[in-house]
């Protein structure tokens, strides 16, 4: 039997220190992020500051045009956009837009982020479905899922930006051993994803959902609040998973928890109908991420 290599303090030590080196928003996002987040803000206010950067304002009214959306009618102004795209479906184009640029580099990646990217898509859009298929059920804003989704496994990208040979290691690791990755970061680094997920939502003062979403997806069971949305994100990355959209063909993955689909209250017609949608989405997913890189 195999025995797991030992973590390493001094290298535990390092990255953590590594970590106080992530670069900030960019403040028009943070100024965005609160904007949105706002109870007394408009849609005017929300679009005077998109129309600051031009690159958001051209993303912005790409994706209200897009098939993605299949709006019936052109959408030439940001303020049209923002009334119809909504609060959460701007944050989730600004953040991701902004992580996307901020994690560019043109050096050798440890995973491959385009597979990262179309598994982030893909788990958002299983999440904003499963909140649209049970919306009798409960109240919950399919954008707000949405933006957890495509998030949630942001920590995944930290690791592979500042430990690039680290976490080369785990992910051989996790691929000869049919471990999850999560399993591996724990066992090799003694941080997990989750754990970057915290310090991120910290350091970038994000919201409580995202926050949540970036820390529980795992283990719904741990959140103290925001059960409902986590153990969604927590579905939509199984189901995401389960229609071969992971990091690497036949990835291990975390165990889906046992009380998941019945705090969704979702059935097994349920989760097969969500399967076959999400399959159906794959195209859409990529004018998504066309658009926001």
């Amino acid at each position: 039997m195999q025995q797991n290599p030992p973590v390493d303090n001094e290298r535990y030590r390092r990255f953590i220190e590594q970590i106080d080196n992530l670069p900030a928003l960019p403040a028009i996002v943070t100024r965005l992020i609160q904007v949105v987040n706002s109870p007394d803000t408009s849609a005017d206010d929300a679009a005077k500051l998109i129309q600051k950067d031009p690159a958001l304002t051209t993303k912005m009214l790409r994706l209200a045009n897009s098939a993605f959306y299949g709006i019936p009618r052109s959408i030439s102004s940001v303020s049209s956009a923002v009334v119809i795209l909504g609060f959460n479906t701007i944050r989730s184009l600004v953040l991701s837009a902004s992580v996307m640029k901020m994690f560019s580099t043109s050096r050798e990646p440890a995973i491959d982020k385009d597979c990262f990217w179309k598994h982030s898509i893909t788990c958002a859009i299983a999440a904003k479905s499963i909140v649209r298929q049970f919306i009798s059920v409960r109240m919950m804003d399919p954008e707000s899922a949405f933006c957890a989704g495509m998030l949630h496994d942001i920590g995944k990208l930290i690791f592979s930006e500042f430990a690039q040979e680290d976490y080369s290691e785990v992910c051989s690791f996790a691929r000869k051993n049919g471990k999850s990755l999560l399993e591996a970061e724990k066992e090799i680094l003694g941080i997990s994803h989750t754990d970057i997920g915290r310090i991120l939502a910290d350091k970038w003062a994000l919201p409580l959902d995202l926050e949540y979403a970036l820390v529980f997806h795992h283990e719904p069971m741990k959140a103290d609040s925001l059960i409902d949305l986590v153990t969604t994100v927590h579905v939509a990355n199984t189901l995401s998973h389960a229609i071969g959209m992971g990091l690497w063909e036949n990835e291990t993955v975390t165990p889906e928890w046992d009380e998941a689909r019945s705090i969704l209250r979702m059935g097994e017609s349920d989760y097969e109908h969500l399967l076959k949608s999400l399959t159906e989405s794959i195209d859409k997913s990529r004018e998504f991420i066309d658009i926001i890189k």
